[in-house]
């Protein structure tokens, strides 16, 4: 189960940075063992109050094994960073 997030995105120039817990009341109907529905919701929930912000990365960590898994937002989608097919052009 994931408790905590690190939001990271640009809005214009700005770098800008969000984090906060991760509760269940908050995250109702959301499966927190799954970092991409919980990133969903987090994006979704902040886009709402800021639109002109592109979200580009996102850390999550783990309640159990007390480990961050590292997102990135890749062609359009959010992958692990881990799984990017990373590769000379």
């Amino acid at each position: 189960m994931y408790i905590y997030y690190v939001l990271r995105g640009k809005r214009g120039d700005e770098i800008v940075e969000f984090d906060d817990d991760i509760e269940q009341d908050t995250f109702s109907g959301i499966d927190l063992t799954e970092g991409l529905d919980v990133i969903q919701h987090i994006t979704n929930k902040l886009h709402a109050d800021e639109q002109n912000i592109e979200w580009n990365e996102c850390d999550l960590t783990n309640e159990y094994f007390d480990r961050e898994d590292s997102y990135i937002f890749y062609q359009q989608r959010w992958i692990r960073r881990s799984e990017t097919p990373w590769r000379k052009e």
